[in-house]
């Protein structure tokens, strides 16, 4: 017996941006070289008897507009059990460095709703929201990083409504990195503030993996 809530046969999905493709497409196919190819190995410890297909479906530099474009062919077609999504902070940093009035916080609350509303209507699959995350250290930061600082909340608000509203499981990344930077320096998890190192996609995955675990 296991106090996972995973089950064997099931599929698990992963879609995201760059800190969910890693690599999977060219240099380290097919989960990528972070968190994604990480979450197994953790499970395994834990289960060795289960049987779960992963897929990973992240493409460096997505927004949800461009995840909406593909959702039928990376996420519906797949008929996943699991859903896994971390997605945000590209529609922030276009918003806010780019201009881009179709990421900001509101277009990007009604397309992550309407793709989740598509997911599990489709597919049935259980839901994994992942927080956006800005990993950075508050001494020294610039004036870019501080309005990224400002505005995210207001994505990361957004992830927790709809985890409640589709009752999946909520991981706190955001959160968690800020508890980890506190007694340590920044590069201890990111060369910089968006992209992990592999002690930063290690602290994703058993984050991930704990909110697995039954209850």
């Amino acid at each position: 017996m296991t106090s996972l809530a995973l089950r064997s046969g099931e599929r698990f999905l992963f879609v995201g941006d760059s800190i969910t493709d890693c690599g999977r497409r060219e240099e380290f196919p097919p989960l990528g070289n972070g968190y994604a190819a990480i979450l197994p190995g953790l499970v395994y410890a834990q289960a060795a008897e289960l049987d779960i297909e992963y897929l990973n479906r992240g493409i460096n530099g997505n927004t949800t507009v461009e995840l909406e474009k593909r959702w039928d062919e990376d996420c519906l077609s797949l008929n996943p059990d699991w859903l896994s999504i971390l997605i945000g902070i590209n529609d922030c940093h276009r918003y806010l460095l780019q201009g881009s009035q179709e990421t900001g916080p509101v277009p990007y609350a009604q397309r992550l709703e309407s793709l989740l509303q598509r997911a599990t209507e489709t597919t049935g699959c259980s839901l994994i929201l992942l927080e956006p995350f800005y990993w950075m250290l508050p001494p020294g930061t610039d004036e870019q990083q501080r309005r990224i600082s400002a505005l995210l909340p207001e994505y990361i608000a957004t992830v927790h409504r709809l985890a409640e509203q589709f009752q999946a499981r909520l991981v706190r990344l955001h959160e968690l990195g800020r508890q980890v930077l506190q007694g340590h320096p920044a590069e201890v998890l990111s060369p910089e503030s968006v992209h992990p190192n592999t002690t930063g996609h290690g602290l994703i995955a058993h984050a991930l993996f704990q909110a697995l675990h039954e209850g």
